[in-house]
């Protein structure tokens, strides 16, 4: 069963590049906004990980990486992030959010592909179940 991959970016390239590269060995679901990708996961299994740029048009830069990586629910979820800020801020940054791995645009995504590769190797994650409060 092929792992499933939310890619949370604002550029529908990055969006349409990820899903074409990853789509043989990962399940990719994409969101262009921070409200779509946590309707998604509201609905759905947590992905197994998430690749997200921190600057959403929907909320203030960072944002949704720090919920994420701060909920109990989601801080287990491997996530990579992708961002044009510049490369010492987006080590600062990503160090302070304890984000898994970082890729500074541009990027090459292969290596993206095999990072995803060996965070996935670990123990599954999805396989939680968690009940939803009604």
């Amino acid at each position: 069963m092929k792992r499933k991959i939310l890619v949370i970016t604002e550029s529908k390239a990055i969006r349409f590049l990820l899903q074409t590269v990853l789509n043989d060995q990962f399940n990719t679901i994409t969101a262009a906004e921070a409200g779509d990708a946590m309707y998604w996961i509201s609905q759905s299994e947590l992905p197994d990980a998430i690749v997200i740029d921190p600057n959403l048009p929907d909320t203030e830069p960072w944002e949704l990486v720090e919920h994420l990586k701060t909920s109990f629910l989601y801080k287990h979820i491997p996530l990579i992030v992708i961002s044009a800020q510049p490369e010492e801020e987006l080590i600062s940054l990503s160090a302070n959010y304890n984000v898994d791995a970082f890729f500074h645009k541009p990027f090459n995504p292969i290596d993206l592909k095999k990072k995803l590769e060996l965070l996935t190797k670990l123990p599954a994650s999805s396989n939680l179940k968690l009940l939803k409060v009604v």
